[in-house]
């Protein structure tokens, strides 16, 4: 099939896929998140970034640090995700290219520790550059003294050929055609010291998106390939339509994962169920949250003595300070369904010992319930106030209920400090002040 009817092809796929209309926020955050993740790893492992595909998935999602690898390959795939995302996010729309806006990519994808080369970020390039071609010879790009001209007469032919096709002109290019000849002219002129592939394949994706077409990229099997297009029309005179014609491939493929996802299908690479867990893990790296023990006999004994006593003396120390108000004071602490009744913190916390053994560890609810009994001064209108100050215990962690729908979850690793031990009994003995106070104040306008 020649690239004229791949292009027409491209179209008629395109005609389809917008044929569904607005696609659900589902399928539109697969495809992009797919998207992204290969057009993220594969532009920049081109250029000798070492991050893996998992690793790239969890700089993706905010997780920045990557053990054993350059910071720079870590905040270039960061950069180069930021500015790829919001691409993908303009979608299809008028666009013009411009010597800031391309400045702006580089700046977004580039990172250097040394200040002299962090200097030539977003400038175009001072110095000759070449490569090695797949050949083994030399090439030179551009001379850096061309470069602004170069660039310049680049915008112009491209933005002029974008306004034709916005426009509807009789003789307007194939937006096809207009893309992928940008690709080739800018690599040509290879403006920067550095970057220029990726910023030629995010502007030429660029221009596609915003002709309505998805973003290609190059896998690892097909770089060769890719770069021998390429080397035959800069070094010997090759035609761009080979070139055209290889890259139409590509697009198509971008295509049919738009299509498989709309109609449902698993556009995800078999082998990615082992990149996920690997991205996962390493997500999770450097977490403070990790599970170091389970509940059993011997870490709920030292919950007990190291969580449940101290917090039950602040308690009732609190307590007794509201005591006086009142006629009466009732401590009952129950141990899932049986407990028992005290006055006395050392009794109480004795008894509670003796239960919990009992259980050996195999607790899912601990109480303490306090009860003030008739409140002084008001009379007929005395009335009582009581709450309960409730740990739950799961496999994993423990959970203390600081009042409706508050609580706090702790791994059975952690402990609460005295301060933190002060400050949630603080808040319980102040939650009942406030329900005596509000009371208070409606007898005394009810007189």
């Amino acid at each position: 099939m020649s690239y004229s009817e791949k292009r027409e092809q491209i179209d008629l796929l395109q005609q389809k896929i917008n044929s569904y209309g607005e696609l659900s926020p589902d399928v539109k955050k697969k495809i992009n998140y797919k998207f992204r993740l290969d057009w993220n790893y594969y532009s920049n492992s081109m250029e000798g970034n070492t991050l893996t595909k998992e690793e790239t998935r969890s700089v993706m999602v905010g997780n920045i640090t990557v053990d054993g690898k350059p910071i720079s390959d870590v905040m270039e795939m960061r950069g180069h995700d930021n500015i790829i995302s919001e691409i993908i996010k303009i979608g299809k729309g008028e666009i013009r290219l411009s010597e800031k806006r391309i400045k702006d990519i580089h700046k977004g994808i580039m990172h250097e520790e040394d200040e002299t080369e962090k200097d030539k970020i977003g400038k175009w390039k001072t110095k000759s550059n070449y490569i090695i071609n797949y050949k083994g010879e030399h090439f030179d790009f551009l001379p850096p003294s061309e470069v602004p001209e170069k660039i310049h007469a680049l915008l112009d032919k491209t933005n002029a050929a974008i306004d034709a096709i916005n426009n509807n002109k009789k003789n307007a290019p194939h937006p096809l055609d207009v893309a992928l000849q940008f690709h080739l002219d800018y690599v040509l002129i290879h403006p920067f010291y550095d970057g220029n592939g990726r910023t030629a394949r995010i502007l030429t994706n660029l221009l596609l998106i915003s002709f309505g077409y998805p973003p290609f990229w190059v896998k690892t099997d097909e770089r060769s390939i890719y770069n021998q297009y390429i080397g035959d029309i800069q070094g010997y005179g090759g035609k761009p339509n080979l070139f055209f014609d290889y890259v139409s491939d590509l697009i198509l493929r971008s295509q049919q994962l738009v299509l498989d996802a709309i109609a449902g299908k698993d556009i995800e690479e078999p082998d990615d169920i082992d990149k996920k867990v690997a991205m996962l893990d390493r997500m999770l790296e450097g977490m403070d949250e990790e599970i170091q023990l389970t509940k059993n006999e011997i870490v709920m004994q030292q919950i007990l003595k190291e969580v449940v006593e101290p917090l039950f003396r602040k308690v009732f120390e609190k307590v007794l300070k509201v005591s006086p108000l009142f006629s009466d004071t009732e401590f009952t602490y129950y141990i899932d369904n049986g407990g028992g009744v005290h006055n006395n913190i050392n009794n109480l916390i004795e008894d509670l010992e003796i239960g919990w053994e009992q259980k050996k560890g195999d607790i899912y609810t601990i109480k303490l319930s306090v009860y003030l009994k008739k409140l002084k001064k008001l009379g007929t209108k005395a009335f009582d106030e009581s709450d309960n100050f409730i740990i739950n215990f799961d496999n994993h962690k423990y959970q203390i209920e600081l009042q409706q729908n508050e609580t706090m979850d702790m791994l059975y690793h952690k402990r609460l400090s005295k301060e933190k031990i002060d400050e949630v009994a603080s808040k319980f003995v102040n939650n009942i002040i406030k329900r005596i106070e509000d009371r208070v104040e409606d007898r005394i306008q009810k007189r």
